[in-house]
């Protein structure tokens, strides 16, 4: 530590807190930017594909996420995992269809594959609104959506409609979008 310099430090007296520095409370016409967690500050979380299901959700609970990223051993981007989806019925189906325990399946067996996710990218969040992503998001029936940078080819961020939702302190309602026949003969009523 002995090569930095020590800062000049003042007294208070006199001094007031600065109201230009307080940050409005932030409603769907609020600029997206200011609701993206930017990965530049705050590197995201990335679990290892072959982390068990029990492992994840203990982490995610105690860490207060609700999502993150998947990594494979080389520290690839590979998936998203949801806390929602280990703690899912799904855990269960996915389980018994590939024969096994629930305790033998990892969060590479629930998670969202890297083909299977899309971005918006960041120029647009830019001159975007909140409200303009939580509707993509509520089109296109995804619960958080991840922001990309082409010039560069890089996840920068993350919005997710729970950070919308707390933020905002506003109820979201996002129905999943079927993806396979099962799905949509399950949306439509027929078992």
């Amino acid at each position: 530590m002995s090569t930095y310099n020590y800062l000049s430090m003042h007294q208070l007296d006199g001094y007031h807190i600065s109201h230009q520095s307080k940050v409005g409370p932030l409603e769907l016409a609020s600029p997206a930017i200011e609701i993206m967690v930017n990965f530049a500050r705050n590197a995201p979380l990335m679990l290892s594909a072959d982390m068990s299901i029990e492992q994840a959700t203990t982490l995610l609970k105690s860490a207060h996420i609700s999502k993150t990223l998947v990594k494979n051993k080389q520290d690839d981007f590979i998936g998203i995992v949801t806390l929602a989806d280990l703690q899912s019925s799904r855990v269960l189906s996915i389980a018994n269809k590939l024969g096994l325990h629930r305790n033998e399946l990892s969060i590479a067996n629930l998670m969202i594959p890297k083909a299977q996710c899309t971005g918006i990218q960041l120029q647009t969040i830019l001159t975007s609104t909140i409200g303009e992503v939580l509707a993509t998001m509520q089109h296109e029936g995804q619960q958080h959506v991840l922001i990309i940078a082409q010039s560069t080819m890089e996840i920068v961020g993350m919005i997710s409609a729970m950070d919308i939702a707390k933020k905002l302190h506003m109820p979201i309602q996002i129905t999943p979008l079927p993806t396979n026949f099962q799905e949509v003969m399950l949306a439509v009523g027929h078992p």
